[in-house]
């Protein structure tokens, strides 16, 4: 190999190395009601905790997956969106109750019923909701939604400063980013993006998925 080429190569490896996101140490998402991954349709999806949208797609979600049974995993991440103040929080959050999951339930039971929290106060911490708050002002108002499932608010908000959870909120964003997730909601069956929205009702994503379960393979939008 000339001088030339040795250099580029090792140019290239370094873009490599430095491009790698943090591996996780278990894989990420949450599934809902411990779906099997032996299930003919999975159902991939993700959502930003502050974002109107997903706040819409999510009952709807629960439906498709309540529909199916064991024919269909349903697997949620937490994606937030940049331009979201309050969102990465919202994200911490997760990682907080996933960690330490609410008495009785999963961590990733955990996880979703965080979720469900979030949307249903969605208004109250939204940026439009904090414009006049400072950061800790911000942390506390979404801490104080955890004592809804037991939690110690100020302990809460102290572990929303954790570089621990904060880093697997980061690990998990930029997953999202890895697989071309640019927006919320933002869904995959298995594992190719699918384009529909939050507008998506159970009747339409039936008429996908049973399409998908009688063996028709489809390269059209419904």
């Amino acid at each position: 190999m000339s001088a030339v080429k040795h250099i580029a190569a090792v140019l290239l490896l370094s873009t490599v190395v430095l491009a790698q996101i943090p591996i996780p140490t278990r894989p990420l998402g949450v599934v809902y009601k411990n779906a099997s991954s032996s299930a003919a349709i999975h159902m991939d999806v993700y959502l930003d905790l502050a974002c109107p949208d997903s706040k819409a797609a999510f009952p709807v979600l629960k439906q498709v997956a309540d529909n199916y049974g064991s024919r269909l995993r349903l697997k949620l991440f937490i994606f937030p969106l940049p331009y979201h103040r309050n969102a990465h929080l919202a994200a911490i959050g997760s990682k907080i109750v996933h960690g330490n999951p609410i008495p009785g339930h999963s961590a990733d039971e955990s996880v979703i019923m965080w979720a469900q929290t979030l949307f249903a106060t969605q208004a109250q911490w939204s940026d439009l909701a904090t414009k006049g708050d400072n950061l800790s002002q911000i942390q506390m108002k979404i801490a104080s939604y955890s004592s809804v499932h037991g939690y110690d608010v100020k302990a809460f908000q102290q572990n929303l400063t954790s570089s621990e959870y904060d880093l697997g909120a980061r690990i998990e964003w930029k997953y999202g980013c890895s697989h071309g997730v640019a927006g919320t909601p933002w869904f995959f069956i298995n594992g190719v993006n699918v384009a529909a929205d939050a507008s998506w009702s159970l009747s339409k994503w039936k008429t996908l998925i049973d399409s998908l379960l009688n063996g028709r393979t489809l390269y059209s939008n419904i």
